[in-house]
């Protein structure tokens, strides 16, 4: 079966690699760099959308978008837990060398996602203002938070169906595709806030809109792209697009960590009710230094994704012993980049926040010290969270999804016992304080887990 593999890479030059042989160190390295890119590039135009709010509409512009945020980390969660299920299936089947499944995971996943989003438009729609008001979402800001939502969701199937499409890319080892569709998206988000925001004077719907219509350009070139990608795997046309045999494979993955990514997201939006109940200006700054944390994150995140695609591909060809040389390589990796992020925010938390808040003019000071005071915090936990994120990455990878569950969802229960149940006792900072407790205390889980080695056995090829 792997010379059928050979076969079919060097037939179509499409980007589709293997990660099966080689030295792990340079097979992971060289896959995550252009994936820690296409989320930079991400990240990037969500801090472009928070530095032209905060210094062109205001404090109050920027905790409305703040608080909505909550709400909408909820769907895009639900989107990536969704898109998880055909990574993990597709990433085996290609390592196994069963590359006749690969079309069907792709159209199933796909349109089952778009159905989901759709059901998730409807919903915002309706329910924006309740929403807000349930996260404590301050009257004098509700509006402009309402408005806010309405406009983000109309992008909501084209960030389930990139999403969706996005892990196809993955598992089938092709991170270079993603980073040009994200690039050319980013680019085209700043300049539609700039001329909403500026030109237009659309406030805080322009910097909806132009996160949606960016959203639905990525989702656009990822649709059309697919067909070169899969043209190297044989397809039989007479299959249905939708088959409901492999949605059922793929939500033993995808609806586990769908779920897990729904309770971390509702539980966040307690979280976020929890800082909006401290007023305007702890909102406005934590939503500065969440931006900055988010760019931090992203490179651990996505080297995690990286890994976890080199543990489904060797998981299905059968070569674990390939498996720790890569943890260890990507630790490494890991913890170098963020030891530098790290020093960026101990010693220059100022100037990092002041990209946000400089011209606002109300709240300046109390603003930069809430964001000065999370980003030095969570900054000092940055290897710690690396550690998590790849030693339980093995466990996703695998299939080891009940594992994979568990750390996270310990993770984000401690996080939230410590802030619900502390914040107005012992001050806002406990919040802050909170994150790192839980990464590192389910950072000690997931070792423990990995080295008595359970998720060697499940496999689905297998």
């Amino acid at each position: 079966m792997a010379g059928n593999i050979t076969g079919n890479k060097t037939g179509n030059k499409a980007n589709t690699h293997m990660m099966t042989e080689g030295n792990p160190f340079h097979t992971i390295l060289l896959f995550a760099i252009p994936m820690i890119f296409s989320n930079l590039f991400q990240q990037f135009y969500n801090v472009i959308d928070t530095i032209i709010v905060g210094r062109k509409l205001g404090t109050e512009a920027l905790a409305a978008v703040g608080s909505a945020s909550s709400i909408t980390a909820v769907f895009v969660q639900l989107a990536t837990g969704l898109a998880l299920g055909g990574s993990i299936v597709i990433a085996q089947y290609f390592g196994a060398g069963k590359t006749e499944k690969i079309w069907q995971c792709t159209t199933t996943s796909t349109i089952f996602s778009a159905g989901i989003a759709l059901v998730s438009t409807v919903v915002i729609c309706i329910g924006a203002g309740p929403l807000l008001r349930f996260v404590n979402t301050p009257e004098e800001i509700l509006a402009m938070g309402t408005d806010y939502l309405r406009f983000y969701f109309l992008g909501c199937v084209p960030i389930f169906v990139y999403n969706a499409l996005n892990g196809v890319y993955v598992a089938l080892g092709d991170s270079k595709t993603p980073l040009k569709f994200l690039i050319i998206s980013s680019v085209f988000n700043v300049l539609l806030d700039l001329f909403f925001i500026i030109v237009l004077h659309w406030g805080v719907i322009g910097a909806a809109l132009a996160t949606a219509i960016s959203q639905l350009a990525a989702a656009f070139m990822a649709m059309r792209y697919i067909p070169k990608l899969l043209g190297e795997f044989e397809r039989d046309k007479e299959l249905p697009l939708f088959d409901r045999k492999l949605l059922r494979t793929m939500l033993r993955f995808a609806l586990p960590s769908a779920l897990q990514q729904s309770i971390v997201s509702v539980g966040s939006v307690v979280v976020q009710a929890t800082i909006n109940s401290f007023g305007a200006a702890v909102i406005a700054g934590s939503a500065a230094a969440a931006k900055v944390v988010n760019l931090a994150t992203a490179i651990p995140i996505n080297y995690s994704n990286a890994y976890s695609a080199y543990v489904g591909q060797n998981i299905g060809a059968g070569k674990e012993e390939r498996i720790r040389p890569g943890l260890l390589a990507s630790i490494a990796s890991c913890s170098v980049i963020s030891l530098v992020m790290t020093a960026l925010f101990e010693f220059f938390p100022e100037r990092i926040i002041g990209i946000f808040i400089e011209e606002m003019e109300t709240d300046l000071e109390q603003v930069m010290a809430i964001g000065v005071s999370y980003i030095r915090v969570v900054g000092a936990f940055l290897v710690v969270f690396s550690v998590f994120m790849l030693v339980k990455a093995t466990f996703k990878g695998s299939g080891d999804m009940s594992w994979f569950i568990i750390t996270t969802l310990l993770s984000f229960f401690i996080r939230l016992f410590l802030t619900v149940g502390f914040a107005h006792v012992a001050g806002v900072d406990i919040i802050w304080w909170a994150f790192c407790a839980g990464w590192a205390i389910a950072m000690v889980v997931s070792i423990a887990r990995y080295l008595q080695g359970g998720w060697r056995k499940k496999s689905i090829i297998r």
